[in-house]
């Protein structure tokens, strides 16, 4: 009978030891963007300094739809599929930690979201969206997305975002951190 409470308590233990280990990997291994002064940053003390509409396009990667505003503030990896060099994009602030970001084809309302995330030191930085797949001892995955906006003095959006991959299979770890600039034209306020 006491062999039996030693061998589940040691059992129990050696789980959760695992468990701590994991979340330990897990948490040390998530990357996060950097907030670093730039020299022709505008200083924003509001999350309404973001407001207005943007070309969809990014300058000086014309005719990449991977580069377009809407597949980086929607974290999206894939192509943007609608005329994304006539697009705009429309940002307005819908609270103190959330900016509604619309996709406007030829003067029409495509589609809306919502971008949550606060604003520090001069960034509006989005919650990351992580993703998980654990296999204990067999196979893991982790995912993370970021993205972070600032603005320059001459009013173009810039957009830093952030993709983080790391996964095992058995004892082999492996992963990649990503972190890609683009620079968006302010059509108006």
């Amino acid at each position: 009978m006491n062999r039996t409470r030693t061998a589940s308590g040691s059992k129990a233990l050696l789980l959760r030891s695992l468990a701590c280990l994991s979340l330990g990997i897990l948490f040390y291994s998530c990357s996060s963007l950097k907030q670093s002064t730039q020299a022709e940053m505008v200083q924003v003390g509001d999350i309404h300094t973001f407001d207005g509409i943007y070309k969809n396009a990014s300058e000086g990667n014309a005719g990449i739809e991977l580069r377009s505003l809407w597949n980086q503030l929607a974290l999206h990896d894939d192509l943007d599929t609608v005329d994304f060099e006539r697009a705009t994009i429309k940002l307005r602030t819908v609270g103190k930690k959330e900016i509604k970001a619309t996709r406007i084809q030829d003067g029409v309302e495509m589609e809306s979201l919502f971008l949550h995330g606060k604003l520090k030191d001069n960034y509006f930085v989005s919650k990351p969206k992580r993703s998980v797949v654990p296999i204990p001892f067999i196979y893991g995955q982790v995912k993370n997305d970021q993205f972070q906006l600032w603005l320059d003095k001459a009013g173009r959006l810039h957009v830093d975002r952030l993709q983080n991959r790391w996964g095992w299979v058995f004892i082999f770890l492996a992963g990649t951190d990503n972190t890609t600039s683009y620079v968006y034209a302010r059509l108006r306020d």
